[in-house]
């Protein structure tokens, strides 16, 4: 069975921090003049789609498009986590499989995947809008396996959410909660990770024990 591993994107591969903010408060100040929400529980819902952030947070359905369409002309604000892209060649030439599972939708998802040259890392992409019910269901992470021909003993997902682990969990997939995503250490920890890494450098390592140490089960 092929060795596999699937990423959350936001706050894990890409640090979309500021984009995400400024999408958030202009487009709700393009629909309303009430008080700001609160950015940091838009935030904790990280991992499934806008729309379903939006409705769980009461703000209005308007907001969805105009979030979408200021989040895409502001892409140059992204940058790549530092070192990730190593971790993605490193996954590459050790031939395993890697998969996108991420609750941005599959339009700007592709569109960041192409400005940034990362699209020939993945072997899979689901988005939000690919499957019926985003994160933290299990379902786009089972679709993603499926879709790189592993399977649940045989893959390990890499998440800076709560979404992500619960996720995991949920698909009874082995997790990997890294520190420097948008989440506290505290928050992941109480979703019990099978992996911390509070480096990119032990994300590699983590990697390294799950798929080349035999005394663990994949």
């Amino acid at each position: 069975m092929q060795k596999s591993v699937v990423f959350d994107f936001d706050g894990v591969i890409i640090d979309s921090l500021e984009v995400q903010r400024k999408a958030f408060y202009d487009s709700f100040q393009l629909v309303s003049d009430g008080p700001l929400p609160s950015f940091a529980e838009f935030l904790g819902h990280s991992g499934d789609s806008i729309p379903n952030i939006f409705a769980k947070m009461d703000l209005p359905e308007s907001m969805v498009e105009h979030y979408r369409r200021i989040a895409s002309s502001n892409i140059h604000l992204i940058e790549i986590v530092a070192g990730m892209e190593d971790v993605l060649r490193f996954i590459q030439e050790e031939g395993w499989k890697c998969g996108l599972c991420t609750g941005k939708d599959r339009k700007r998802t592709i569109h960041i995947l192409n400005e940034f040259r990362l699209i020939d890392y993945f072997d899979a992409v689901v988005c939000s809008d690919d499957v019926t019910h985003p994160k933290p269901h299990p379902e786009s992470l089972l679709v993603a396996i499926e879709q790189l021909h592993s399977g649940i003993h045989h893959a390990v997902f890499v998440g800076d959410g709560k979404n992500d682990l619960i996720c995991a969990r949920e698909a009874q997939v082995k997790s990997i909660a890294v520190a420097w995503g948008h989440n506290s250490v505290e928050v992941l920890q109480q979703e019990a990770p099978t992996f911390f890494a509070y480096s990119v450098d032990e994300l590699r390592q983590a990697l390294q024990t799950l798929f080349q140490h035999p005394g663990v089960s994949l």
